[in-house]
């Protein structure tokens, strides 16, 4: 706050202004520095009483107006106020609106955009609509931190970790950006390893049900998820073997298998890995379909 004597100052210095426009302006300056640190308190004190169900509250109404940014600033103010899993679960729908992911036009591309929807290449062809790699990463990791996942947060993270996986080997291999996985690319075994992760490193986090880009992990929970009706069929996962039953409708099986025969395809391309480099890049091509 100003003392008295620079108040005055500063009345003396206006009084003698001859451009009165400027002395207006000059006196609203004023005003607002004699009474700005009352005023600043009082801005202060309503952001810091604003609570976390409150920020929440209005995260997902952002949400709702797909105003990621917005949404995304208020998930973060919640979650330093120590919010619940709620906060964590609205802050990755912000990051992977971010990413221009979308679940249910996820699904549909999975679904219904090609002739072949049980295939790799479905979870390739869903992967195009993502602009972010990173931010749909920063969703994956909120997602992971869920304490007591819903059946809705397993599958919208078993589907982030699926698109992130084509999304990332596509990154990684498609070397005349094209984007496809084809013969002009110069795959081999060590490919980009300056610039992205190594195929080992990659291999570990899409293999291991530890890890929360794992396909593995993904085609369990897409099972359990989607789970309810449809047809009793039984499911076995690509790296571990691990057998679950469901019932589901053909679409969403579809989904299931989708993943599943992706991880395979990456089991068997780590097999070729070391051995042979037109192998290699064979397998590697025709993940997406496109080869």
């Amino acid at each position: 706050m100003l003392s008295i004597v620079a108040q005055e100052f500063l009345f003396g210095v206006i009084m003698k202004a001859k451009n009165k426009r400027l002395c207006s302006v000059f006196l609203l300056a004023v005003t607002l520095l004699v009474s700005g640190c009352n005023m600043f308190e009082a801005i202060d004190s309503s952001v810091n009483t604003t609570t976390a169900n409150d920020l929440i509250s209005e995260g997902n109404d952002r949400l709702a107006e797909a105003d990621y940014a917005t949404a995304l600033n208020r998930f973060d103010r919640a979650l330093e106020k120590g919010a619940p899993d709620s906060a964590r679960r609205g802050r990755a729908s912000a990051y992977a609106g971010l990413a221009g992911f979308d679940m249910f036009s996820i699904l549909n591309a999975l679904q219904n955009d090609l002739l072949a929807p049980n295939s790799s290449s479905s979870v390739f062809h869903a992967s195009k609509k993502i602009n972010s790699l990173e931010n749909l990463n920063k969703a994956i990791n909120d997602m992971a931190l869920i304490n007591e996942p819903t059946n809705d947060d397993l599958l919208f993270r078993s589907l982030l970790a699926s698109v992130s996986a084509a999304k990332t080997i596509q990154e990684k291999y498609d070397t005349n950006l094209n984007s496809k996985l084809d013969n002009p690319d110069q795959i081999n075994f060590t490919t980009n390893d300056s610039k992205t992760e190594s195929w080992e490193v990659l291999y570990s986090k899409l293999s291991s049900s530890a890890s929360p880009y794992s396909l593995e992990k993904a085609y369990i929970e897409l099972s359990i998820a989607l789970s309810g009706r449809g047809t009793t069929w039984q499911t076995m996962s690509p790296f571990d073997s691990i057998t679950k039953s469901g019932t589901y409708t053909q679409a969403n099986y579809n989904t299931i298998v989708a993943v599943g025969d992706f991880g395979q395809r990456i089991k068997d391309i780590n097999l070729k890995y070391n051995n042979s480099v037109s192998e290699f890049k064979t397998a590697i091509m025709a993940l997406d379909g496109t080869e």
